[in-house]
């Protein structure tokens, strides 16, 4: 299986917070047993941490920056946004 993208507008003011939410309620994300959280990074820079919403009890996102910076802020010119599996 190869990686799965998905394009998202977001508007000039968007703050990482309301992004990570518009990804996460989109139902895009995909998890599994084994693993049942995802790294969010934008243009390269890791921002936040979302867990499955199937883990007891559920987590909300975990957010490595400020939640309320813009994402324009970070991703000047390469807005690409990954959600990955931390490798160990």
């Amino acid at each position: 299986m190869g990686p799965l993208a998905q394009t998202f507008e977001i508007p000039d003011r968007c703050s990482i917070e309301d992004l990570v939410n518009a990804v996460v309620a989109s139902r895009f994300l995909q998890y599994s047993s084994t693993h049942t959280a995802l790294h969010c990074r934008i243009a390269g820079k890791e921002v936040a941490v979302v867990f499955s919403p199937y883990e007891v009890p559920a987590r909300e996102p975990l957010f490595v920056v400020a939640s309320d910076a813009a994402v324009q802020s970070i991703a000047t010119t390469d807005c690409e946004v990954e959600f990955v599996f931390e490798r160990t």
